[in-house]
């Protein structure tokens, strides 16, 4: 088994305007992993201050009943955003689908310098992230003309 980092204690409202996101591994912290073949999510709740680790799901496909991108999908229903190395396109509309945004990340990388980037973009958020992070039409609407943050999280979907 390779290092899998250990999850914190996490209550609902520790972080206030705090987001959720899974990362898809199959070594260590690494976002290295295919959504449709990864071996775990590494779900982190992260917001402008800190970002926690506070859940490793693994995957078990042979508890997948028909669909295995669905099952997957149903393992991180709670998160908003993903971070995977590649994902096929009907799994991606499944993702969708359910609500969080899957962004492609296919070189490997630390899942911690990914969250520090969303970090930085948490503080002004595009239009997207935005509404990932429940704020209303009128407070996105002000960042839309604002493409600096689009460049640090580049959108696939």
């Amino acid at each position: 088994m390779s290092n899998i980092p250990t999850p914190q204690p996490y209550t609902d409202g520790d972080m206030p305007d705090s987001i959720r996101v899974a990362c898809a591994s199959n070594s260590g912290d690494l976002l290295n992993g295919h959504f449709g073949s990864c071996e775990r999510f590494l779900v982190y709740q992260v917001s402008q201050a800190e970002y926690r680790l506070i859940g490793v799901r693994d995957v078990g496909d042979d508890e997948a009943e028909e669909d295995k991108n669905a099952y997957r999908a149903s393992l991180i229903l709670d998160c908003q955003v993903l971070f995977i190395a590649s994902v096929g396109g009907p799994a991606a509309a499944k993702i969708i689908k359910k609500g969080i945004h899957p962004i492609k990340q296919p070189t490997v990388v630390p899942t911690s310098e990914l969250l520090e980037k969303l970090q930085l973009a948490l503080a002004n958020p595009s239009p997207w992230l935005g509404k990932v992070m429940g704020k209303d039409p009128q407070t996105r609407a002000r960042f839309s003309g604002d493409d600096e943050d689009d460049e640090l999280l580049e959108a696939e979907g």
